[in-house]
């Protein structure tokens, strides 16, 4: 955040400054107290009211608080304010007005169903070797998480990489009004969240905002494999550039001779504008982190960074977020038993990826397979459909499968994924699941276990307890 005087910021949010300290500045600003920073903004959430703990942010060292309700007993200076998210958002905005009265400074913001942020961690591991570059934290993506992302944005900062995220028609159009872009990249239109868009033309609707408002000197990177993405080319007024994981003609970025080993990682040939740029070969598991790396590298390519820069940041990339397709061995499960974690979330077509990665790795290494899958959330009328298709490809990979759903009213779900798969069996606790996979390891050769669904079922959690042995 660039330096501010708390008096400036009551005038940016419209608040009134309780308290005196108008000269005061500050440079960070966090939701948490746990966190700690010069500017405790407080937020009223679903289960508590941030405005409770301007007294621990005293404690805690911040400066200042911004907040939609004052705390009169504590000494911390205050900014009063109608609604402290809105207040939120203009701060980020003049913040990011700030940076662009100076040159040097752009913006890269990511929308898409899937590999939003698989495709951030990416693009903030190309840029910020070479530049002071901001991202969202994990998939921090929402109302909050980008103005929170926006004020890290310093006088020195170079690059901001912006990952927006979208629940309904509307959501990325007021991200964007927060934080205008100069390069937008649209990766994929696909099921994630389709019960709460009630159909994909929806999504669609809701994900091409990010390339409508854009300038005519801005950039817009379209994937060329994907249909729906194509039709937002007609859409914007920017300057329009593509990107496919086959080899096209046209394309910013585009990958050849596309190969990967016994564990799912990819590797390519990077073609850059039609040109040889170097063979990559990804540290990340599956066949779709490949399209991720090849929009990143046409983002970058945009940006200007150099070609040998791109192809060897893609084959130096480090760990991305986690619970992302994390391949480890279990000390909970004994030595010798891989677990697979993908248990950020899923949706149809995540689902698909991971249980396609795993059968490779399982016939490749000669695994035995066990699936530990949750349901999937928010895909509306066809969601019973979409949870059969999985579970036929997981019966095609003849593996064997635990469904974990603690929520009953679920259970429509956990049936369409169980009366696809002989033998498949119902945990309802973590506790069980574990039991049943700790039953499977024992009697497996060499067993891999999988574990994938909705972010609500808290397989993340088991998969900690897989992992360091709880």
């Amino acid at each position: 955040m660039i330096k501010t005087s708390l008096e400036e910021i009551a005038r940016l949010t419209g608040g009134e400054l309780l308290g005196g300290g108008g000269a005061r500045l500050v440079e960070s600003a966090s939701i948490s107290t746990l966190s700690p920073a010069d500017l405790f903004i407080a937020v009223k959430g679903e289960k508590t009211d941030g405005a409770l703990y301007i007294g621990k942010a005293f404690e805690n060292g911040f400066k200042a608080a911004l907040t939609h309700k004052a705390d009169p007993s504590c000494p911390l200076p205050q900014i009063l304010v109608k609604d402290s998210v809105a207040a939120l958002s203009a701060l980020a905005k003049a913040n990011l007005h700030k940076r662009r009265e100076k040159p040097g400074f752009c913006e890269i913001a990511l929308t898409g169903s899937v590999g939003k942020t698989t495709t951030k961690d990416i693009l903030f591991q190309l840029f910020s070797p070479f530049a002071p570059t901001a991202a969202n934290e994990g998939s921090f993506n929402n109302e909050l998480g980008l103005p929170l992302t926006c004020l890290k944005v310093g006088e020195g900062t170079r690059y901001l990489i912006a990952e927006m995220g979208a629940n309904q028609i509307g959501d990325i159009s007021r991200l964007f009004s927060i934080a205008p872009c100069d390069v937008a990249l649209e990766l994929r239109v696909g099921f994630a969240h389709e019960g709460e868009f009630g159909s994909r033309e929806n999504i669609f609707r809701a994900k091409s905002e990010l390339v409508r408002d854009l300038k005519p000197s801005d950039t817009a990177v379209l994937n060329a494999q994907d249909r729906r993405v194509r039709e937002m080319a007609s859409l914007t007024r920017a300057k329009v550039r593509w990107f496919s994981l086959g080899f096209r003609p046209g394309m910013e970025a585009c990958a050849k001779n596309l190969r990967t080993d016994g564990l799912g990682r990819a590797s390519f040939e990077l073609v850059l504008e039609g040109k040889p740029a170097g063979r990559v070969s990804l540290p990340l598991l599956g066949e779709h982190n490949a399209s991720n790396a090849v929009a990143a590298a046409a983002c970058a390519k945009a940006c200007g960074m150099p070609d040998e820069k791109i192809a060897s940041g893609l084959s130096g990339l480090r760990g991305v977020s986690p619970h992302r397709l994390s391949l480890f061995e279990s000390r909970g499960l004994g030595k010798g038993c891989l677990v697979l974690d993908d248990t950020f979330n899923a949706n149809p077509d995540s689902m698909s990826n991971c249980i396609k990665i795993a059968e490779r790795m399982a016939k490749e290494k000669g695994l035995d397979l066990l699936f530990i899958l949750s349901p999937m959330l928010e895909l509306g009328e066809k969601s019973e459909e979409y949870h059969r298709q999985a579970a036929r490809a997981v019966r095609d990979s003849s593996a064997a499968l635990i469904v974990v759903c603690q929520d009953k009213g679920k259970d429509a779900l956990a049936r369409a994924y169980m009366e696809e798969v002989p033998g498949a069996k119902l945990a309802r606790s973590l506790e069980e699941a574990k039991e049943e996979a700790e039953k499977f390891a024992r009697r497996a050769q060499r067993p891999l276990v999988v574990l994938k669904g909705s972010h609500a079922f808290r397989l993340d959690s088991l998969a900690g307890d897989l992992e360091k042995g709880n």
